[in-house]
């Protein structure tokens, strides 16, 4: 939930993180502030390191679109996702019920 909280106060900040286009350079900003060292020991700028974030990015989307393609290629783990998603889902309150109240009575 941490890590939720961060990107949110940064989207309430800075209204650029809002953008599409610059989602990768607000991570790379906030993963900095979690890690200050990490600019100094690769000595990158910061859109080096939003490079590297969206290169991450790619590769991520291309591991799972072959394995979705070549069941072959998939871990013993492979089938845990769905669970996992569940319970991450829960953890983060997506089914948190809300209660609605209508204008008006039948």
């Amino acid at each position: 939930m941490k890590h939720r909280k961060l990107v949110e106060d940064f989207l309430v900040r800075d209204e650029r993180f809002r953008e599409r286009k610059n989602k990768d350079k607000g991570i790379v900003i906030l993963l900095t502030e979690i890690y200050p060292s990490i600019l100094l020991p690769i000595k990158q700028d910061l859109n080096q390191l939003t490079q590297i974030v969206k290169d991450y990015a790619t590769m991520d989307r291309a591991w799972r679109k072959i394995l979705q393609e070549r069941k072959e290629l998939r871990g013993g783990d492979y089938g845990d996702k769905e669970e996992l998603e569940e319970e991450k889902k829960e953890e983060l309150g997506y089914y948190e019920l809300k209660q609605v109240s209508f204008p008006y009575k039948d």
